[in-house]
């Protein structure tokens, strides 16, 4: 059961689909809302500043952030929500998930890509960074966009003990056989390949609509390093394209938790 939900917000039409997701599932859960937007000076300007508020674009930009928090808190409240909002300056994916640790969020609701016209606040590296980088499951709303490998993987504080990995993807029912083909083609070849990987199951429903990708690896550190593997930044960005919906997880712990149901073709 969820209690809190985390929705990123820049005004982009994904991200107002991604709010309007989030308040259906707080309202099903009675969960509480918190929104957040984020004004990035560097992104706006090119430089940070000691003060953005005394620069005219940032303090607009602000403005328009803070709009945006208290239409969607007002949304929430009047469908008898618990809601709170934030604007901030700051870089977007780093504040979300600092955001997502600090009120304990059960899960993040966010879209894949914003508009540029609000001075390029999300892209699709956002997406991607928090998808990586969250301490709870996070629902991204689908719009195009492109997920890139960095140059290499980050350093990696060693884990011990597997973890298992999830990404339940809802898809229209047109383009789910092809999906469901590329990603069990990969799964049975390069995937297979990827060092750490112990394990993989792939679940298709009989509605044709959603596809559960279930992969253990040998340790938290052998799932990042996957990441960023040319082959699998491939499936995951016609993933990214493909989907309409997309969550994901992570279960540390030998066992996956026998409570999660498996969709079966």
């Amino acid at each position: 059961m969820l209690s809190r939900i985390l929705v990123p917000l820049d005004g982009s039409t994904c991200a107002d689909q991604a709010l309007a997701y989030a308040l259906a599932l707080a309202k099903a859960e009675d969960a509480r809302i918190d929104v957040e937007a984020f004004v990035d000076p560097r992104a706006i300007l090119g430089r940070d500043l000691a003060d953005p508020l005394e620069e005219a674009h940032t303090a607009a930009a602000m403005t328009e952030a803070r709009r945006l928090v208290d239409a969607a808190v007002t949304q929430a409240k009047h469908l008898g929500l618990q809601a709170d909002g934030y604007a901030d300056f700051g870089e977007p994916a780093t504040g979300i998930v600092k955001r997502a640790t600090e009120i304990e969020a059960d899960t993040i609701v966010m879209g894949t890509h914003g508009r540029s016209g609000f001075k390029r606040l999300f892209m699709g590296s956002v997406a991607e960074h928090v998808l990586r980088s969250a301490p709870c499951p996070v629902v991204v709303i689908r719009e195009r966009v492109v997920f890139k490998p960095e140059a290499r993987p980050p350093d990696i504080v060693p884990e011990n003990g597997a973890i298992f990995v999830l990404r339940l993807i809802e898809v229209a029912p047109k383009d789910f056989e092809r999906l469901y083909g590329e990603i069990a083609t990969f799964m049975d070849g390069p995937g297979a390949e990827l060092p750490g990987v112990l394990d993989t199951e792939l679940f298709g429903s009989t509605d044709r609509r959603r596809i559960e990708i279930l992969a253990k690896f040998r340790s938290h550190g052998d799932w990042v390093r996957a990441q960023w593997d040319q082959r699998l930044g491939d499936l995951l960005e016609e993933i990214a394209v493909t989907s309409q919906t997309l969550e994901f997880n992570l279960y540390r712990g030998d066992r996956f938790p026998s409570q999660t149901s498996k969709i079966r073709a």
